[in-house]
């Protein structure tokens, strides 16, 4: 070989390693799973401390990992979970609630949504369109805010409140649309009266001209997994609207033992 050709194929000698270097860590992280800090993924692997952090910024960028706001420690993100949609792979929780989106959906006549925490925010793992014309810009893998969504609220006041706090701590209280939350005591102010009324309210706090409706879910153990959630155009949701949707997602979702 050439000094032009050994030139030509270095860099894809060097992308290659990288790359195997980038999977080892992807597969290092559940494997480790609360253990799996900067330090530990190091120690496993065996690699310089420079590459170990430079792996893990390209992967947090392109949303292959993500930092627990729990724990701290590294999980898999929600690129992850787009690629396995694409394939073949359903979560247990999404093959519990599955039957019960399509119920309200038929219920409803509306958009409905399964969303799970991914990091600081929510992302959309299940969705059952609207029959109706004008539907929801939504598609499974799309991550969304905690604190302008009614799946997000929903989660958020169903977890005890050390773990509640802790993602509030970190959330980025941005305001999506001018009714946005953006502050925390506001937010805890909304959230409480997500407990009380036993259901989460999205009024155009996350889309212009679109309110949403949420409910938290639970897993098989009994441990909050997610939420689901009705989105209505605004001019098509009646006076009765709101306690029709909402009783159809509690009345659906205590059926099929999703709410505790």
């Amino acid at each position: 070989m050439n000094d032009a050709e050994s030139r030509s194929t270095r860099p894809s000698v060097q992308g290659a390693a990288a790359l195997t270097k980038g999977l080892t860590l992807l597969q290092c992280i559940p494997e480790l799973g609360q253990e799996a800090s900067a330090r530990n993924i190091q120690q496993r692997l065996g690699l310089p401390r420079p590459t170990v952090y430079r792996l893990l910024n390209t992967l947090e960028q392109e949303g292959f990992i993500e930092k627990n706001p729990l724990g701290g420690e590294y999980v898999l993100g929600r690129e992850i979970l787009r690629l396995a949609q694409q394939t073949m792979a359903k979560s247990s929780l999404q093959e519990r609630v599955r039957n019960t989106l399509k119920a309200i959906g038929k219920a409803t006549g509306e958009t409905v949504h399964l969303g799970v925490p991914f990091g600081c925010h929510m992302t959309f793992v299940d969705k059952v369109e609207s029959p109706e014309a004008v539907r929801m810009a939504s598609y499974i893998g799309m991550p969304v805010p905690m604190h302008s969504t009614s799946v997000g609220k929903a989660y958020l006041a169903a977890l005890d409140d050390s773990a509640r706090e802790q993602y509030l701590s970190q959330l980025k209280l941005e305001a999506v649309t001018p009714q946005t939350y953006t502050s925390l005591e506001a937010l805890r102010e909304e959230l409480k009266r997500t407990q009380e009324r036993g259901y989460a309210i999205d009024d155009e706090e996350n889309e212009h001209g679109i309110i949403c409706f949420g409910l938290a879910v639970h897993a098989a153990d009994g441990t909050v997994a997610g939420a689901i959630s009705v989105s209505v155009p605004r001019y098509r949701l009646p006076d009765e609207g709101e306690a029709q949707i909402v009783g159809s997602i509690q009345e659906l979702c205590r059926e099929a033992g999703l709410t505790m």
